[in-house]
């Protein structure tokens, strides 16, 4: 075998075949991924049962859920975006079915504690959200129950 004819196999090998046995690889491996369980999207948020503002977190907490909640997701982490009279984003993250987020806000507590919501996503269509909103370390104010449904896109692709 000429000198020519061996190089031309050895680059052969190095730049055809193992990048496919690469490939292989990672098809391979990827077979048991999963991915995470779509929610973006807008959300209208219901309480679930009303009681007076008498602390001042309740009325931070009860002025949160009376807005709008838009979600945007890439993968496990989520952006929520609250549009009530301030509009809020923050981050959040998907484990599994399950939601949480933490909103740094003026709470109204003495420590100004973090209000966090934390939420389980119902695979039913439409699909909803059932959890709460609560106020870190606050023995004053207790966790306000909620549940979201999701809106219908419009057929341009935006929601409602």
């Amino acid at each position: 075998m000429s000198s020519t004819n061996r190089n031309f196999i050895i680059a052969y090998i190095l730049l055809v075949g193992l990048p496919l046995a690469g490939l292989a690889g990672v098809l391979r491996n990827g077979r048991n991924l999963t991915a995470p369980i779509s929610i973006d999207g807008v959300w209208k948020v219901e309480v679930r049962a009303s009681r007076p503002a008498t602390q001042p977190c309740d009325k931070v907490v009860s002025s949160l859920l009376t807005s709008s909640l838009v979600v945007s997701q890439s993968g496990k982490s989520l952006e929520l975006t609250l549009n009530g009279a301030s509009k809020t984003t923050v981050p959040g993250e998907l484990d599994a079915s399950n939601i949480k987020a933490s909103l740094e806000t003026t709470s109204g507590c003495a420590n100004d504690q973090p209000v966090t919501v934390m939420a389980s996503v119902e695979k039913t269509e439409p699909k909803t959200l059932t959890g709460s909103l609560s106020v870190a370390n606050c023995a004053s104010c207790a966790p306000v129950e909620f549940r979201a449904v999701r809106q219908p896109r419009n057929p341009g692709g935006g929601a409602h």
